[in-house]
């Protein structure tokens, strides 16, 4: 299953990842962009005055894939 993953800086220099588990697939650039543009403006989550997502830096898809050792459950 890909994800979304959004790379902030927070308002005290450091870095954060906001990650979506059920993103379209398809987003491009510009809208991504804008939507954290969006995130960083709502300053919704605000921790003792740092803004943990102040800063668009990146965006990416990462696609997991889980291998099955084994399962006894079936």
């Amino acid at each position: 299953m890909k994800k979304l993953e959004m790379v902030f800086k927070s308002s005290d220099d450091k870095t954060k990842t906001f990650t979506l588990g059920y993103a379209s697939q398809n987003l491009s650039e510009e809208v991504v962009t804008q939507q954290m543009k969006a995130i960083a403006d709502l300053k919704l989550f605000d921790r003792n005055g740092v803004n943990p997502y102040a800063t668009p830096l990146a965006a990416k898809y990462v696609d997991t894939v889980t291998q099955e050792i084994f399962d006894t459950r079936k």
